[in-house]
């Protein structure tokens, strides 16, 4: 058995049981919130009408998609039945997914140490971790983004048909996850990295007629049969979904995109502690894989993919905070091998002067997390107050990360490996403090409660309705809880859908109509926020459960 074959049977699965030990328990204790809710709802609502082409969202078609993950969701409702349990443990295999095959790319390019320290600085990192608490498509695509790289380097060491056909379903996964990002990026970063190792056979990956044989065999039926069920289908998915999406033109507009200097913002928060590494990291990394240099030239790699995900979020006009999620796995992979290298250097202090810059953001993140609320909240109304149902964490995160950093620093001149332990160490106490501020945040985010106060009181004559909502998609938390359709009130043209909706699947309602019913002889549950004010009719209405930021007020 070879070295590098036994160094991966012992580093992989010891990177992907932190991994477990790290995220399961963790995550479900998390509800499922409004911003994900939609995922969990449509494989529950596609099991019960028994549709695998069309998936439904509170009842009415949902278009936005391709549906490879909720064919996930729906494999395993069927399996295990649809709980949110259940939509957090596939979410938490794409997880490891993603961890492992940060560590098998990895070993293509580096010695097991910098692959293993890549996995674990991804997995310990506060974005990776809190975006891998929510379900998103991101995930699945991510996951088809970093297999279709690792099938590209195994064909530049092998060229054989196997891996080219690996490669060509990867891209297959990627487009069915979220659509045609899901080819470009790969078939981008894929030839600006064939061109950068100045190789042109990479034409016979990427032009391999079985290959693309395969690719549209799998493609080209999804796309009629989708079609032909929901005829406008293609127009609303490659025009609006996709092109006007990235110009920002797309109807209905996303409510608040963030501006460029935001999104860039975030990126650098989801790979904190590691950040402050990061430029220095980049530089080097990138003077060390020119050819004739210490590290091995298809390290570009990692650059090129990392540089082409953000550059294109650079020019969309449509810029979400977690966006920049595919990037973080060829940073933490830098990041990885810039962690091994001062492990080998002994004279370098730049691992201090990180620590210390760790040092001072701790003591400052009571002034600097109210800043981020008010971003959020632009953003997303839920997140109003979030500091203070966090501020006891924030107290924590003003103590601990100084004590470990300046431990970090002073003891890591003499010893390198007390610097990076210390760090590590710092990293997952960060990860634990953010599980225990998303837990509490979980109430104002989550309609968790509210829906299964309903699901226990309502009786099936009785009206579930939800005020005040931007985007209709955050609805499925509430309908998700409470197992059944519900109503959303329209004001000012929001919530609004992005493609025709027939009259029996509109869900919709005006104020007008809300009167109607809350002044009617049915019973009406109506979720509100705190934040916005009630009408008249509503002033004195019956408060049947009362959370962070939102209410539940019932009018009989």
């Amino acid at each position: 058995m070879s070295r590098r074959l036994l160094s991966s049977l012992v580093s992989a699965p010891t990177l992907l049981l932190v991994g477990l030990l790290v995220y399961l328990p963790l995550s479900l204790q998390i509800p499922l919130i409004r911003a994900e809710g939609m995922y969990a709802l449509i494989p529950k609502e596609m099991l019960a009408a028994g549709s695998w082409l069309t998936p439904h969202l509170n009842g009415a078609h949902y278009l936005d998609k391709p549906q490879l993950l909720y064919w996930l969701y729906l494999v395993a409702y069927k399996i295990l039945g649809p709980s949110d349990w259940v939509a957090r443990l596939v979410c938490q295999c794409l997880t490891l997914a993603e961890i492992f095959l940060a560590y098998l790319i990895g070993r293509r390019l580096f010695p097991a140490r910098p692959a293993w320290l890549g996995g674990f600085i991804l997995l310990s990192s506060v974005g990776f971790f809190t975006l891998h608490l929510q379900i998103l498509t991101d995930h699945l695509v991510t996951v088809a983004l970093a297999a279709s790289f690792y099938f590209l380097l195994r064909w530049q060491e092998d060229p054989r048909f196997r891996w080219a056909a690996l490669f060509h379903l990867s891209l297959v996964v990627g487009f069915f996850s979220k659509g045609f990002i899901g080819l470009l990026f790969p078939l981008l970063i894929g030839g600006l990295y064939a061109w950068q190792q100045r190789q042109p056979r990479f034409s016979r990956l990427f032009c391999s007629p079985r290959g693309l044989g395969l690719l549209l065999i799998l493609v080209v039926p999804w796309f009629v049969g989708v079609e032909q069920a929901n005829p406008g289908f293609l127009k609303h998915q490659i025009i609006n979904e996709q092109i006007m999406r990235f110009l920002g033109q797309r109807q209905p507009p996303d409510v608040t995109p963030y501006s460029l200097w935001e999104f860039w913002l975030f990126a650098g928060i989801w790979l904190l502690p590691w950040t402050v590494l990061l430029p220095e990291a980049l530089y080097r990394f990138w003077q060390e894989t020119r050819p004739g240099g210490s590290t091995d030239s298809r390290g570009r790699l990692l650059l090129i993919w990392a540089g082409v995900v953000m550059g294109f979020f650079t020019l969309s006009a449509s810029r979400i905070e977690y966006y920049s999620l595919p990037a973080l796995l060829p940073l933490a992979l830098i990041l990885g091998w810039r962690v091994d290298r001062f492990l080998s250097e002994t004279q370098d202090r730049s691992f201090s002067w990180a620590l210390v810059i760790l040092a001072f953001l701790g003591m400052a993140n009571l002034f600097l997390v109210p800043g981020m609320e008010h971003l959020c909240a632009a953003n997303r109304r839920e997140f109003e107050g979030m500091f203070a149902l966090i501020r006891p964490f924030c107290y924590q995160a003003a103590f601990l990360v100084p004590g470990l950093a300046i431990f970090g620093a002073v003891a890591g001149r003499r010893r390198p490996r007390l610097a990076v332990a210390s760090l590590g160490a710092l990293s997952l106490v960060l990860v634990y403090l953010t599980f225990q501020s998303l837990l509490a945040l979980s109430p104002a985010l989550s309609d968790k409660a509210p829906g299964e106060f309903v699901r226990a009181q309502a009786g099936p004559q009785d009206v579930l309705v939800m005020e005040y909502i931007e985007e209709f998609e955050y609805g499925a938390s509430f309908s998700f809880y409470a197992g059944r359709p519900i109503l959303m009130v329209q004001r000012d043209g929001l919530p609004q859908f992005p493609f025709p909706v027939p009259p029996e699947e509109n869900y919709l309602i005006s104020p007008d109509r809300l009167r109607e019913l809350w002044q009617g002889p049915h019973r009406v549950f109506l979720l509100t926020d705190h934040c916005v004010p009630r009408e008249p009719f509503l002033a004195r209405a019956r408060v049947a459960l009362s959370l962070p930021g939102k209410c539940l007020l019932v009018n009989q």
